[in-house]
């Protein structure tokens, strides 16, 4: 079973939908649609006011291909997505929902339902699967399995979303980053660019480093890398919570302008984008005129606010969860695949906007 590119169900909201337009959570929702004590009177009333006028209809178990009998039992028809590594203050952020709606869009198609939380370090099992309200789960992580797996009934279907670990037992979907790394500079060589940075504040994060490691690929492969040209900073407190300003991107930018202004310069993710063009605003440099900038994730809230508008990589979050729901709901159905050590990578694709320009020659 492959996922496909079905159209969208005429009329069907979703649950991320249903959350903004009751300025909730897409946990919340997840928690009222299934009777959850733990809400407030008020966030219940505005989901259940949401619902209505968005005419969201919980999808009919009895429709659902998966509802059969499984070791004297129902199926339940509900899937769980874990997020881990990441704190309560995530949940309403856009990049939480982009996973929750790539899950949401193939639930529906199989007239699923998701219950979402967010687990942090220390907590027990997560709730959905303690109380036995699934099928199967999708865990969302990067840095390596949460502790709770090893709790989890070894019967369960688990897959991870943006993992990719080579000795993982689990099965694994996640967005092709070395691929992408790779593509992103390619972009810039074909634009006539030959001294091309790289940066990030981060130096151990999977996603950035593995992104970095497909521009240096590809400029040795093209015997053009400069390791001067590739800075990696040793922020260990990002990620912990949401960034509520771009980071400070001047020392990155000092340390790759010693020598000459490189003509494009990467950056591990759009924030950072952001940062780069203040400080090379300080600096009196201009995008695209004095240097090419180009991130990665393409979030489009980002993106066009900047002066002139962040070409991007988009990763496909969205598309990524998508697929990785589709390899979960294969294993529910035939639990001979279950276990499967695999990883699939997804990719993505470039977003051109105004901030990278062709050079006449190469430099």
């Amino acid at each position: 079973m492959k996922p496909t590119d079905h159209p969208r169900k005429k009329g069907g909201a979703t649950i991320p939908e249903v959350a903004a337009k009751a300025g909730v959570s897409v946990g919340t929702v997840s928690r009222v649609i299934n009777g959850f004590a733990n809400v407030s009177e008020d966030n219940r009333e505005r989901v259940q006011r949401a619902m209505e006028e968005l005419a969201y209809e919980k999808p009919r178990a009895a429709a659902n291909p998966l509802m059969r009998l499984n070791r004297s039992r129902f199926r339940t028809c509900n899937i769980g997505l874990v997020f881990a590594e990441v704190s309560k203050q995530w949940a309403n952020h856009p990049l939480l929902a982009s996973y929750t709606m790539g899950v949401e869009r193939a639930s529906q198609e199989h007239e699923l339902h998701t219950l979402v939380e967010i687990w942090v370090k220390g907590d027990p099992l997560p709730r959905c699967v303690s109380d036995q309200k699934i099928d199967g789960l999708l865990i969302k992580t990067t840095r390596g399995l949460p502790a709770f797996v090893r709790d989890l009934p070894p019967q369960l279907p688990v897959v991870t979303i943006g993992l990719d670990d080579p000795i993982s037992t689990l099965p694994q979907v996640t967005p092709d980053n070395h691929g992408a790394g790779w593509t992103v500079t390619h972009h810039l060589w074909e634009r006539g660019h030959r001294r091309i940075a790289f940066l990030s504040t981060e130096a151990a994060h999977p996603m950035f480093l593995a992104r970095a490691q497909g521009y240096e690929a590809f400029l040795r492969a093209h015997q053009a890398y400069d390791p001067r040209l590739l800075v990696l900073g040793d922020d260990s407190t990002a990620g912990k919570s949401p960034e509520l300003t771009p980071p400070d991107m001047t020392e990155l930018l000092r340390a790759v302008t010693v020598k000459d202004l490189p003509t494009a310069i990467i950056t591990a993710n759009d924030w950072m984008a952001r940062g780069l063009y203040t400080a090379l605003e300080k600096a009196g440099w201009r995008v695209p005129q004095d240097v090419s900038v180009i991130g990665f994730d393409n979030a489009t809230a980002v993106c066009t606010s900047m002066s002139p508008a962040l070409t991007s990589y988009d990763i496909s979050f969205a598309k990524t969860a998508y697929a990785a729901a589709w390899e979960l709901f294969a294993q529910i159905e035939e639990p001979s695949r279950r276990r499967d050590p695999s990883i699939q990578m997804v990719r993505g694709t470039i977003v051109e906007r105004e901030s990278v320009r062709s050079l006449t020659s190469a430099a």
